[in-house]
C-alpha cells in the first residue's frame, strides 16, 4: 500500500467545510487548535491523525469516508463513474435539498 494522499484528503475536507459555510476558525476553534493548522491540513501540508479527521468529519457533519474514498483501491463493491459522481454530489447537499431531488427523481 502507498501512503495516503493528503493533499486530496485536505482538498475534500476544504470543500465540505466550504459548502457548509464554515470557516477554519470555527474548526480551531472546537479542535482548539491555531486556525493556521487547519489550512496547512487543508493544503495537505500537515498529516491529520485519525482522531482529527474523526473530529472535523463531526463537525462538519459527514463521514470520515467522504474524505478519504480516493483512497480504497478494492473494487469488490465497484459502483459504475456515473454512480460516483452522483454520490458524490449527493454528500455536498444538506437535508432540505436532498429531500427536493428525490421528489424529483420520484416524478421522473
Amino acid at each position: 500500500m502507498t501512503d495516503l494522499d493528503f493533499v486530496t484528503i485536505g482538498k475534500r475536507i476544504k470543500e465540505f467545510r466550504q459548502s457548509k459555510g464554515i470557516t477554519q476558525e470555527f474548526i480551531a476553534n472546537i479542535l482548539d487548535v491555531n486556525p493556521s493548522h487547519i489550512s496547512n491540513i487543508e493544503c495537505g501540508r500537515a498529516n491529520p491523525s485519525l482522531t482529527i479527521l474523526v473530529k472535523i468529519a463531526n463537525i462538519l457533519e459527514c463521514s470520515v469516508d467522504c474524505f478519504l474514498d480516493a483512497e480504497y483501491t478494492f473494487d469488490k463493491y465497484k459502483v459504475s463513474d456515473l454512480d460516483s459522481i452522483v454520490m458524490e454530489k449527493l454528500s455536498l447537499y444538506d437535508d432540505s435539498k436532498k429531500e427536493k431531488l428525490i421528489k424529483m427523481m420520484d416524478i421522473i
